[in-house]
This record gives structure tokens, sequence and C-alpha cells, in this order.
């Protein structure tokens, strides 16, 4: 098979390049494009086929940019140009002439790419970067599967999605009547991960220290020299950015709260505020802060709820929301490194947008409201909304609601069967997770070539 890769720059690339090289190995062929012109340099290097995307935009022959525009929204299943450029961060408030030509540029130079190695699979990061997602549009325009690697808390942590990161974990089939071996499977998997009580990711740190100096040197010298043109890459940026989430996670010490042990609450998990899914797939719940307000307002006399931030987000919520997020009376803030297992355990519900702190609920049978449609939801072991309208509502009745712990037992081993090994980039970088990866990733391509799955695969 033929896999391409696209990644943006440093580590991202040098993963993928081995997970290229083990692929290769096994017989396949790859290629990447990556938006570092150094990191295609060492891919090529390697001997594996790589090009810098800035490169093959600069041996394209002039076009006209609005005939451009109207050929790529006429082939291409997007509303409009903007949909595909409008969340990438490096192009934040430029105008709309220039985002266009860029846009243009990436889709041109990705076409000549496809029409060149002819790729059976697309594998990009999940993300709003214009490189990952013009890569997934001209490959669903192509009828050619790209694989999404998510992660979540199971022994194979790994979840791959064909085609899109939006759609049920498993067909509801697989929620079935369990052997009695199956049944202590599930049992060992949910005592083995209660009684951890770890966090299922490391908590992020914002510490001022001399290793980062190390890497603001080696992106400035790169900045510099080959990758002046990468917009990824800014390190001025960075060094402000790790300064400012310092600052901001020393002014948020004096937000937290303590618990009380006499007032019952919900548990609300602060979101990811850039988070690809919040952002791009269910921007209608980016603002949580009015969520969680319609929640407060919809709990009975003498109920709290109770937030923590994200282990990712730790330095990065601004002042002004976690002020805003303590106005009414009975919305609490505790300390980021709150353990989330004693969160969940103390609580009489837990409430998501589609936080992976739903499903750990479910470990614990504790009713679980989720309101962005995550992975979980819709198999009958939790409350769904469908509408914000009906918060007042289901907010009481999740107070009510009583899970049936046979069919959360089902339905866990049913996501048990689905996983994969190996973990996604951002949780684990090394090279033995990269073969590991290679070895998933094959496995996952064969699948949904032969049968052209859309959605969660299942090994």
């Amino acid at each position: 098979m033929r896999f391409l890769f696209t990644s943006l720059q440093t580590y991202e690339s040098e993963f993928y390049g081995i997970v290229q090289r083990d692929l290769e190995q096994r017989g396949h062929e790859t290629a990447h494009v990556t938006v570092s012109r150094a990191a295609a340099r060492e891919l090529r290097e390697q001997g594996l086929r790589a090009w810098c995307l800035h490169d093959l935009i600069g041996e394209l022959p002039s076009a006209d940019l609005t005939n451009e525009v109207a050929r790529i929204e006429s082939t291409y299943p997007i509303p409009h140009l903007r949909d595909v450029y409008r969340g990438d961060y490096a192009i934040a408030g430029w105008d709309e002439l220039p985002s266009q030509q860029r846009a243009v540029d990436t889709f041109r130079a990705l076409e000549r790419i496809f029409d060149d190695v002819q790729p059976d699979v697309v594998c990009p990061e999940v993300g709003n970067e214009g490189i990952r997602v013009t890569a997934h549009t001209i490959a669903l325009a192509r009828n050619i599967p790209t694989l999404f690697l998510l992660f979540t808390i199971f022994p194979k942590p790994l979840r791959v999605y064909a085609d899109t990161v939006h759609a049920r974990a498993v067909d509801p089939g697989e929620v079935r009547e369990l052997t009695s071996g199956e049944r202590e499977e599930v049992e060992a998997f949910r005592r083995s991960f209660t009684e951890r009580a770890k966090p299922i990711r490391d908590y992020r740190r914002v510490p001022i220290e001399w290793r980062r100096v190390g890497v603001l040197k080696n992106h400035i010298a790169q900045k510099t020299r080959e990758d002046g043109d990468n917009e990824y890459l800014r390190p001025w940026r960075l060094l402000e950015t790790n300064v400012s989430e310092k600052a901001r996670a020393l002014a948020a010490r004096p937000f937290y709260d303590h618990l009380s042990a006499d007032r019952p609450f919900v548990y609300f998990p602060l979101h990811v505020t850039d988070d690809y899914k919040i952002k791009r797939i269910i921007p209608h719940a980016v603002d949580q802060a009015s969520l969680i307000e319609q929640v407060a307002d919809a709990l009975p006399s003498g109920y709290d709820i109770v937030l923590k931030e994200h282990p990712m987000s730790v330095g990065r919520n601004s002042v002004a929301l976690l002020r805003r997020l303590r106005k009414r009376h009975n919305v609490k803030l505790v300390n980021a490194y709150t353990s989330t297992h004693e969160l969940i355990e103390r609580s009489e519900a837990v409430v998501v947008i589609g936080s992976t702190v739903g499903l750990e609920a479910l470990l614990y049978d504790k009713p679980v409201l989720t309101m962005g449609d995550p992975y979980y939801a819709g198999y009958g072991v939790t409350l769904d909304l469908t509408s914000f309208v009906d918060i007042r509502e289901r907010v009481p009745e999740l107070l009510r609601f009583q899970p049936d712990p046979e069919r959360i037992r089902r339905f866990l081993h049913a996501m048990m069967r689905s996983c994969f090994p190996g973990k996604p980039l951002l949780v684990d970088r090394s090279p033995e997770n990269a073969r590991v990866i290679a070895s998933t990733l094959e496995l996952a391509a064969t699948h949904v070539r032969a049968k052209h799955t859309v959605g969660a695969l299942s090994p």
C-alpha cells in the first residue's frame, strides 16, 4: 500500500519519519509532506520520500486567485474556502485575500502530490492547521481513506477513525451480552484503572527552565536559516507564550476553592478551548462559561457545580474566564492538580461537553450528562443533550438518573474490543511507540480498504 503523511515540523515530522521507515520495511511505499524545510531535508537524508510544502508552492505556475477559489469550492465537499482555513492559528488575524491565497496554494501543491503519489491511505494528525485539513479534504473528494488516531482510556488506548473524528465508538450491535470471561476482563480493567487512580495524560507543566532555552535556540536557528517562511515556527511567540502561561498559572491560584464536605456537587471538567473538535466539529459549545452558568442555574438549591481545568490547559485559561466562572455562588473551581478520580467519586453526577472524564465516570457507575455528542454517547449509559434549550430540564433529570451497571459493562467491553495498540504522538513520541503505530496503521489501512468503513475501526 501507499501511505501519504503530512506534518508540521520538528518532533512530529521525526515521529512520522520513524513510522514511514517501519512501513517501508514491511513492504509498503510512503511519502511525506511537511511544512518545515529542515524536516523535509532530514527525512530525505534518511532515504525517505519527502517534500516541503513551501517548496512545492514555490514551483507552482501562476493562476488566477478568483478562478482557483471557484474551482476548489465546486470540486470539494466544503461550503466555502473559508471553512478550510478558519481554524488555523498560524493565520489568525490575516485579511481574507492572503488567507485565500495561502489556502489555494496549499490545495494546488497537495493536489500535485496526490497525483504523483497516488496514495491508498492518507495519515494527517488531527488538527485545524491548513495542511491537515486540506489533505483530508482532497482525500475525501478522491475516495481515499484518511486515518485519524485518537486517545482513550483502555488497555489498548488507540481509537482509529476513517474519514471523520466525529462518530460513534462502536456499532450499537457490539454492545451485547458478555461471557463470564469477558465480564471478568472488563471488571479487571475497572479495578486496575480505579485503584491506580492516575490521570491518563500527564499534567502540562509551565515552568521557565533551562531545557526550554535550548529549544528556543534551535527554533531561532531554524527560523533564520531554512525555515524562514514556516508560519508554525515562531520562536519569539513561543517564548512569550511560555512566560504568559506561567504568569496565568500563578494568577489562577487565588481563584481555587476548597470543596465543602456537606454540599453535594456535579463535576464539570473544563474542555481544552482550542481543541480541534470543539472549534471545528461542535463550535456551538465553545463558550463553556455560558454552558456552565446554565448548568449552575439549573441545579437545585444546595448543589454546587465543581470545575477543574484540563491538564493541557493549565496556564492557558485567562483570568477573565476564571473570574467569570466564579461569579455564580454555586460554581466552585478547584486546583488543576486535584485528582479527577476523587472528584468523580465524591460527585453526585458528571456533566461533560465531550471530555474523556465522562467515560471514566462510567467506571464508577456515575450518572453522566453529555453536551457535545462524544463518541461514548447514544448507548443508553449516559444522558445526552441534543439542544442547549433542554439544559434546565435535563440537569435535574441527571440527578435522578441511575445508569444500568450491566449495560455499562457491556459497553465498556465493546470499547475494549474496538481499540488498537499504540498512543497518539502527543501522548508518546518515543521511537518504540512510532513502530507500534506503524503496525496499527498497516492493520487499519487493510481493514478500511477492504470494507470501505467510515468512522470507528476495529481490529
